[in-house]
């Protein structure tokens, strides 16, 4: 007959092994590759932070030099891992396209040189850690819809307006892969039907500073020469002068804010969500432009109940894209 007291403790030391497990603090380092910039962050299974870096992606340098500094980063983030943690993997949101399931980018718009490029197994085999890999605005969607103030909603999309104009859908509770996990590519909806220019081309930041230094070679007045010149003005530059009330700029931001609506009308007639969430440097720096692209885009659709819809600020801020990645990473390793 077993003793009272040696059955106790064995029940007490089980406990405490498995209160031991439970307490194992479980990491995943999370990428987010941009145009402009590399953010990059150790972000635990509840979503906190618990360190991140950045820095300028700089993609005229190429593919490689682009994954040295990531490999950077993960070296940097590796060394702030909490003692007794673990570190699950990587997970990294890039442009598209790209197919998650061999990891591999095909030759985004604004970042030459990355015609198939295997970046999932390069960063892998570099840094010894298991990888995965998702297009940029697909996982800030997932990110939203995990970590943002809309979780668990069913249908969801996510817009980002920066360099480049992605996008992202939460459809009946899942996230819109497609063949080659290549869906929702909503910057290549197709607005110019004479020219067939896509929305990309012709709203994102990159746009609208291409369309600005087209113009204020003949507005000699306007303040955007004090800012820049035809060969440096950007986005940024067309926003601040707009703030100043330069006619020429405001002109511009009403052009963008006419695109963006034409969008975001096109985009709730294609996948009649809860909510549209806009993020991106573009929006995030300039408020009023989603409000305006918001009444445009009631304005052009064709049911009512579409203007049910809010077309709201994604409530991750500049965190979507990271927090994203660490969300596509905890699923992937079965952390979450």
């Amino acid at each position: 007959m077993r003793l009272a007291w040696f059955d106790g403790t064995v029940q007490i030391i089980h406990n405490c092994a498995r209160a031991a497990i439970i307490l194992i603090m479980h990491y995943v380092i999370a990428i987010d590759l941009g145009g402009t910039q590399l953010r990059a962050a150790l972000v635990s299974a509840d979503g906190q932070m618990a360190a991140h870096r950045r820095r300028a992606t700089q993609v005229e340098e190429g593919p490689l030099a682009v994954t040295g500094r990531m490999l950077e980063l993960i070296s940097a983030l590796r060394e702030q891992l909490p003692d007794g943690a673990q570190l699950g993997g990587v997970g990294i949101g890039a442009p598209g396209p790209l197919d998650p399931l061999t990891g591999i980018v095909y030759s985004p718009p604004n970042m030459p040189g990355w015609d198939a490029f295997p970046l999932q197994r390069i960063i892998a085999e570099a840094c010894g850690l298991p990888v995965v890999l998702g297009n940029d605005a697909n996982v800030a969607a997932l990110g939203e819809w995990r970590f943002g103030d809309y979780h668990g909603l069913r249908h969801l999309v996510y817009v980002t307006v920066s360099t480049g104009i992605g996008g992202g859908v939460i459809s009946d509770g899942r996230l819109l892969l497609g063949r080659m996990g290549a869906a929702a590519e909503l910057g290549f909806l197709i607005l110019d039907q004479e020219h067939g220019t896509i929305w990309e081309d012709l709203a994102s930041g990159t746009a609208l500073g291409r369309a600005a230094a087209q113009v204020m070679l003949n507005q000699p007045a306007s303040m955007l020469h004090q800012l820049a010149t035809g060969t440096s003005v950007t986005a940024e530059h067309v926003a601040l002068a707009a703030a100043h009330g330069d006619a020429l700029a405001c002109a511009l931001m009403d052009r963008e804010a006419h695109l963006l609506g034409l969008g975001f009308a096109s985009i709730l007639h294609t996948f009649s969500p809860e909510i549209l969430l806009v993020g991106g440097s573009v929006i995030l720096h300039n408020p009023d432009l989603l409000q305006r692209a918001r009444t445009l885009a009631y304005d052009h659709v064709k049911v009512p109940l579409y203007r049910e819809v809010p077309i709201v600020p994604a409530s991750l801020g500049e965190r979507a894209g990271v927090l994203g990645a660490a969300a596509l990473a905890l699923e992937a390793f079965g952390l979450s």
